[in-house]
Parts: C-alpha cells; sequence; structure tokens
C-alpha cells in the first residue's frame, strides 16, 4: 500500500473520529472530562492538518518510483 493511500485512510478515520467528538453531548461532564475531550479534539484537528498537508505536496509534487 503506498504513503498516499495510507495518508487518506488515516485523514477518513481521524475526520470520522473527530465527527464522533464533536457530535457528543457535554451536558453533566466534569470540568476534566471537557478537558480531556478537548486534547483528544485538538490532537486530531492537528493530524487531520498534517495529513492534508501530505496529501497536498504529494499531490503537486509526486515521487516517481521509477527512476
Amino acid at each position: 500500500m503506498t504513503d498516499t493511500v495510507q495518508a487518506r485512510k488515516d485523514l477518513e478515520f481521524c475526520s470520522a473520529e473527530l465527527s464522533k467528538y464533536q457530535d457528543l453531548s457535554r451536558v453533566g461532564l466534569r470540568h476534566s472530562e471537557l478537558i480531556a475531550i478537548d486534547n483528544v479534539m485538538i490532537r486530531l484537528k492537528e493530524q487531520i492538518k498534517n495529513l492534508r498537508s501530505v496529501l497536498i505536496y504529494e499531490h503537486k509534487y509526486p515521487i516517481n518510483h521509477f527512476d
């Protein structure tokens, strides 16, 4: 499996996970639980940003594996 295919799969997974966390009801959660959820969401957003950057770079500057 190529790196690009894996990056796309990882991007889809992270996006789906982020969507789950964004859809959570925060009613009745303790402050520490809210902070934990926020930290997970921040990490997922950073991963999504990095994966998108990699995919854009790969698209602009494809690596020729046949040289």
